[in-house]
């Protein structure tokens, strides 16, 4: 169980990441599909850190 999820929070972390660089790109570039794709990228990445931290407390107790 502690290795799913360590790779669930290190998936979590990598959406996290790309999707804020996208948004940074599509700000740069004035393009919004990076943008709006960086935005639902960082949600879904923070999503699966909150789930990822809820299962790691879990597994402790």
């Amino acid at each position: 169980m502690d290795d799913a999820v360590r790779g669930t929070r290190n998936f979590a972390a990598i959406a996290l990441l790309g999707g804020l660089c996208g948004c940074v790109a599509g700000v740069v570039t004035g393009d919004t599909v990076p943008i709006v794709l960086g935005a639902v990228g960082a949600a879904g990445g923070a999503v699966l850190a909150v789930f990822a931290f809820l299962a790691h407390r879990k597994t402790r107790s």
